[in-house]
């Protein structure tokens, strides 16, 4: 219940920033390694017309290879889960989510206490489909301290190779994570239009970040781009019954931080209440979405299990705040 003791957000804190620095040297600069030959695209035999989208459905999760920026100075051979629904085909242009897993988990495991693959099924078959990518942290960890970060890195290269695929609407590109991986989603929300992290003119259209708190804890590791760069939308939503991240003193708190970015008006009310705040720059939405009985490993209820998924995506594709905190 809410009375429960939760961990304090600075305990909260401390941990998952020493996880994410445990081996993490920035890499020095210098030329990169080319990238890992990618083959998420169409069968050997199948031609696609010049500027036609190259990507076949992938009938599940298959695994992805790239090479990327790593702990230490040098790149290494990093990993994504890709998820292809049926519907993707020649002349596709379809939105892109990127869903990042918490400390300890991987790609599949996301997948698995998301749905989100299953939640893309069901849009694929009423013709709205569109394409999941699950990066995986090195040794499970996403590096989102400090001014820069490899794994900024990583993600952007992620959504570069998926978007050479030309299946990808470049207006549509969505970042969202849970728990550890939260933090990470609103890490790249700091990142965006930053070319000194990202030299292929991404530009991300919002980020929803579940059970996670504010990376700007860690000095100078949010610095979102100048205020003639796109800004995207938050959407932060968290149990009441977390007892690992409090839902007040980190959630909330991550929350208030994105007001103050995004010069908005304070919350209305208080971190029991789903809310949107106003007058953010350039109208930019904002979002707090507190829900009832689910605690930190709890995504949806049984009732109803694409509750979450519905509510994210409305948010991400619309801009449509979620208003209702109980899943029944």
């Amino acid at each position: 219940m809410r009375g429960r003791r939760s961990v304090p957000a600075a305990h909260t804190i401390a941990l998952l920033a020493i996880a994410s620095l445990v081996g993490a040297c920035e890499p020095a600069a210098g030329p990169r390694l080319p990238q890992a030959p990618a083959s998420p695209y169409a069968p050997t035999g199948a031609t696609a017309a010049p500027g036609a989208c190259n990507l076949a459905p992938t009938g599940a999760l298959v695994q992805r290879t790239l090479v990327a920026p790593g702990p230490g100075s040098a790149t290494m051979a990093r990993t994504y889960q890709l998820y292809v629904p049926r519907g993707v085909a020649a002349g596709s242009s379809v939105p892109l989510l990127i869903s990042l897993h918490g400390l300890g988990a991987n790609g599949p495991v996301q997948n698995a206490v998301t749905h989100w693959s299953s939640f893309d099924d069901q849009l694929a078959t009423a013709g709205s489909p569109f394409i999941l990518a699950l990066p995986e942290g090195v040794q499970t960890l996403w590096f989102w301290g400090l001014g820069s970060s490899y794994d900024v890195r990583f993600v952007f290269d992620v959504i570069a190779q998926i978007r050479s695929s030309r299946c990808v609407d470049a207006a549509q590109i969505y970042v969202d994570g849970w728990s550890e991986g939260a933090y990470m989603a609103q890490r790249m929300a700091c990142a965006n239009e930053a070319r000194a992290v990202d030299s292929k003119g991404i530009a991300l259209a919002a980020v929803h970040g579940y059970a996670g708190g504010d990376p700007g804890v860690i000095a100078q590791s949010c610095r979102p781009g100048p205020s003639s760069a796109p800004a995207p939308s938050i959407l932060l939503s968290q149990g009441l019954d977390d007892t690992l991240v409090n839902a007040q003193q980190t959630g909330f708190s991550a929350f208030q931080a994105w007001g103050m970015r995004y010069a908005c008006r304070p919350p209305s009310g208080s971190f029991t209440a789903a809310q949107q705040l106003a007058d953010c720059r350039r109208s930019t939405a904002v979002a707090w979405w507190p829900i009832d009985g689910f605690g930190h490993f709890t995504w949806s209820c049984a009732a109803d299990l694409y509750w979450h998924n519905r509510g994210v995506w409305s948010f991400l594709t619309k801009g449509v705040a979620p208003t209702t905190t109980t899943c029944s």
